[in-house]
């Protein structure tokens, strides 16, 4: 982890939100950078590295950072990003996402409470304790459950189960799973997955997204794969939804 008072980012920017839980409205989005994972699926494989800059986009022009940021910085960053879009911060959701943000939970953890909007936190369902530490900062949580089939490195660190339990006995933050799928997911590793879910979570809402097509990515489930998954789990309690990226259709 990088020490309290600096964080790496990879990007900084304002964007309608394109998954899950607050879909289709705008956020300010801090991509912190490095993650310890390799999905088959990454659209953004340059954040699995720190760099020693970042990218600021404001509008349609792009410039560049250095990082590392301290609190400061980052105070500065996100003022200038809502100046820009004419918008107080308290007004807007701040999307941290990643790479995997937990990487750096001891900035995040020092640096939040300074924060004067609403937070949404996506994770890779890595780093329990760390998630934990950070929660009473959190309104929202967006947890992937990642699926074996759709990891090239670093399976034996997903702890989407233990994370979940945390964020639900905390009963602060509103929790949601994003369960990614491609054509070459098995059923059987779907069902244990959302079993599971059901045991902790009893009633939550997962989404069903269906990967989005990147270079020497997999395909997407065909239509009736997501249907027949959908029905066949109905069953478990949970509020199931199917929703692609919604960004990747708007651009």
């Amino acid at each position: 982890m990088t020490q309290a008072g600096l964080v790496h980012l990879d990007e900084i920017f304002l964007s309608l939100q394109g998954e899950a839980g607050e879909v289709g409205r705008p956020h300010a989005f801090l991509r912190l950078a490095g993650c310890p994972l390799r999905c088959n699926y990454c659209d953004t494989p340059r954040s699995w590295q720190r760099h020693a800059g970042f990218e600021r986009h404001l509008g349609g022009v792009t410039t560049r950072g250095v990082n590392p940021l301290d609190l400061d910085g980052l105070d500065r960053e996100l003022a200038a990003l809502c100046s820009h879009y004419e918008i107080a911060p308290e007004r807007i959701t701040l999307a941290v996402t990643g790479g995997e943000p937990l990487e750096q939970s001891e900035f995040l953890l020092a640096w939040l409470p300074r924060w004067p909007g609403r937070v949404l936190l996506e994770t890779a369902g890595i780093y329990p304790e760390r998630l934990e530490t950070l929660l009473p900062w959190l309104d929202f949580v967006s947890l992937d459950w990642k699926l074996r089939s759709t990891l090239r490195e670093g399976m034996d660190l997903a702890q989407p189960r233990a994370c979940l339990e945390r964020a639900v006995q905390a009963q602060h933050a509103r929790t949601w799973i994003k369960l990614v799928l491609s054509r070459d997911c098995e059923a059987d590793e779907v069902t244990q997955a959302l079993s599971a879910i059901a045991e902790v979570a009893p009633g939550l809402t997962v989404y069903l997204q269906p990967v989005t097509r990147v270079p020497r990515g997999p395909e997407p489930p065909h239509a009736d794969q997501l249907l027949a998954w959908a029905l066949r789990h109905d069953r478990l309690g949970l509020e199931l939804r199917v929703l692609p990226q919604v960004h990747a259709f708007l651009g």
